[in-house]
This record gives C-alpha cells, sequence and structure tokens, in this order.
C-alpha cells in the first residue's frame, strides 16, 4: 500500500484479538488492546453484555465552565454512550474523512459486526443500548477460522465497491441494524427489527435483480422466494407463523393474540431468533458469498461452520 493513501480508524469493541487483512485494506488490534479488554470486561454484566453507564446533569460557571455541583434527581441511564477502540481499520482509498466513514469504513466494520455477532462503532461516534462483549452474549452462532474472515471481507468489499451508491447504503444500514437489532430485550420488539432486516435484504434483492417481476410480492410469500432463489431451506409451518405475526403486530398492534410486553407462546417468542438466523444466512448470499452455512436449517439452534470446506 501507498503508505500516504492509507486511511486509518479506530473503532470498537471488537473482542478478538484478530489481525484481518482483506483486498482494500487491513484490522489490527490496538497496542493496547490487552489493557482496554480487561478495563471493558470490569464493566460487562454476567449476561455478557456492556451497558449504558449512569448519568446525570452538573451546574457549571457559564463564564469559566468550571463545575459547580450535581443536579440533584437528574440521574438516568445514558441514552447515548460513547465505547473505547480495540482495533484500527486501516483502508487504501481516497476521499475525506467523512466520506470514508459514512461509506467504506461503516460498511467494513458493520460487516465485521455481522461476521462476529457484535455491535461496532467508530471510538468517537455515539452508540445507544447494551453491546455484546463476551461469548455468551454473541449474536452469531458460527465458526470460522482466520483465512475465512479475511476471503469473506475481500469478496464482499469487492462487491461492494461495484454496487450502486444505492446499493452501498443500503446493505450498510441492513448490516447496521441487524447488529443493533439484540439491544432490544423485549421479543415483539427485537422482531420488529429483524423484520425489518429481512425486508432490507429483499428490496437489495429487488436492485440487484436477482428475480423479477416481482412487484406487489405479498410478505406471505417474500421468504420462500428468496430461500427458493438462493437455495435455503424452507419451513412453511415456520414462515407462515412468522408472516401471521408480522403482519397482526404492524398492523393490529397484536403479538401472538396478546398485547405487547406480555407472556406469549414459545413457538412466538422463538420466531424472533429463528427470522434472525434467516437474516444471518441472506446476508452472504447477497453478497454471492460460497459458503455451506447458508444451506442450513435456520430453525435449529447450535454453532455452525461459516468455513468454505476447503479452507478446513
Amino acid at each position: 500500500m501507498n503508505e500516504k493513501r492509507v486511511k486509518r480508524y479506530y473503532f470498537g469493541f471488537l473482542p478478538h484479538k484478530w489481525t484481518i487483512e482483506f483486498d482494500g485494506g487491513k484490522v489490527s488490534p490496538i497496542p493496547d488492546y490487552d489493557e482496554v479488554m480487561a478495563w471493558v470486561d470490569q464493566y460487562v454484566n454476567e449476561d455478557g453484555f456492556l451497558y449504558p453507564p449512569t448519568v446525570h446533569r452538573v451546574k457549571v460557571d457559564p463564564i469559566t465552565m468550571i463545575y459547580l455541583e450535581e443536579i440533584p434527581k437528574t440521574d438516568r441511564p445514558a441514552h447515548l454512550h460513547k465505547i473505547p477502540p480495540s482495533h484500527e481499520l486501516s483502508l487504501y482509498h481516497s476521499g475525506t474523512q467523512e466520506d470514508i466513514r459514512k461509506g467504506p469504513g461503516s460498511f467494513i466494520i458493520h460487516l465485521i459486526a455481522y461476521l462476529f455477532g457484535v455491535r461496532l462503532q467508530f471510538y468517537d461516534w455515539w452508540v445507544d443500548g447494551r453491546l455484546p462483549i463476551r461469548d455468551n452474549a454473541r449474536t452469531h452462532s458460527i465458526s470460522f477460522i482466520k483465512e475465512t474472515a479475511e476471503h469473506f471481507l475481500s469478496h464482499c468489499y469487492r462487491t461492494w465497491r461495484g454496487w450502486s451508491e444505492k446499493e452501498q447504503k443500503l446493505i450498510t444500514n441492513i448490516l447496521f441494524m441487524h447488529s443493533r437489532a439484540p439491544l432490544y430485550e423485549w421479543d415483539w420488539e427485537h422482531f420488529a427489527m429483524e423484520y425489518m432486516v429481512f425486508d432490507g435484504c429483499w428490496k437489495l434483492g429487488e436492485f440487484l435483480s436477482f428475480f423479477q417481476n416481482m412487484c406487489r410480492i405479498p410478505h406471505g410469500k417474500r421468504i420462500k422466494i428468496l430461500c427458493q432463489a438462493f437455495d435455503i431451506p424452507f419451513k412453511k409451518d415456520l414462515v407462515d407463523e412468522i408472516v401471521d405475526l408480522r403482519n397482526k403486530l404492524f398492523h393490529e398492534t397484536l403479538w401472538d393474540g396478546s398485547q405487547p410486553c406480555t407472556a406469549v407462546s414459545t413457538s412466538a417468542f422463538m420466531s424472533t431468533y429463528h427470522l434472525r438466523r434467516l437474516n444471518q444466512r441472506l446476508i452472504p448470499v447477497l453478497f454471492g458469498y460460497k459458503t455451506p452455512y447458508v444451506q442450513t436449517g435456520w430453525w435449529f439452534l447450535g454453532t455452525y461452520s461459516f468455513d468454505q470446506p476447503s479452507r478446513r
């Protein structure tokens, strides 16, 4: 690489000390990664998530900006907070810092977040809600070797650069919302976010012309069409339940025939996670990435290999 054209950006928090090189860039842990990881680990809940800190308002002198006192009764969980950097992203790319952060920079870090089942952001940008840190909070049950991560990022980045700006923005938003969805702890909220991700995958499939003459296709048929187009397993009774849950939640404010935030059937509760696992198989196939993982049943629990057979 021409060092004068390499753009560098710190981001976090990725709890994996890998250096990942891909066509067009590199991701590497910061020099004091171990110290930062130890600091973060102090604040991680036993459920594996890092939660927002408690904040409060204070009075300051308007002229000197010197702290005067804390304002009573203003303690609350922070709506937005920042996380320390864990890695550095180096991109061989021209353009302004703002354009790169919103374009290829955001795409790469959210693609990594998808792969590792975490949430990532530039270290000086705000995040909201909880973030998965430890293995018991991982939101993507796959295993892979470092070479697979490098191959996947290289393939997806090459593909992304060949897409239109509209398609690039859409997949970046899909990845962002997919990594953000697990911050919702109510099943119906998480479900709504995952269905939003699925809708985004459908729209991207239209933009990329994976199927034709699909205008006004009802939601009841969309999952089946995508599964058939990409050779993803299909289970009709489960899909019918997911679509019915979606229609009644979005159009009737009903969640499994009841009020949101109340107990529902086990099948309705699990539908959120089934839908998430379907989305996790749709994302690589939209890039044309070949992995046996996408042919596995998305209604099963367990960890699957993301590696191609030749990479094991």
